[in-house]
């Protein structure tokens, strides 16, 4: 081998190298949710749904509907959470 192959090779080896610690150091945004260890028959979970937006899924876990509640945008006042939509989770897993 001569020597622009192995500078070409070690060169490759490098940019792989360098792709796997920038892929490897990134994780997802954490999901906070309620633990297992429940009192009730509900599971509250917060998202972002849009940018600087935020949003509540209520699960009923007897009855396997899915509410979603929503805040107004920041900024329009009075700020008020409402009831976007619900769902229910056992028809639609059963598809």
């Amino acid at each position: 081998m001569n020597k622009g192959a192995v500078i070409t090779l070690l060169l490759v080896l490098n940019a792989a190298l360098a792709a796997i610690l920038v892929l490897g150091a990134y994780s997802p945004p954490a999901a906070i949710a309620q633990g297992i260890g429940r009192s009730g028959e509900f599971i509250l979970v917060a998202a972002e749904a849009e940018m600087n937006n935020d949003a509540l899924y209520l699960v009923d876990l007897r009855t396997m509907q899915m509410h979603t509640f929503r805040t107004t945008m920041p900024g329009v006042e009075p700020t008020a959470i409402g009831l976007v939509g619900s769902r229910d989770l056992a028809r639609d897993f059963r598809r």
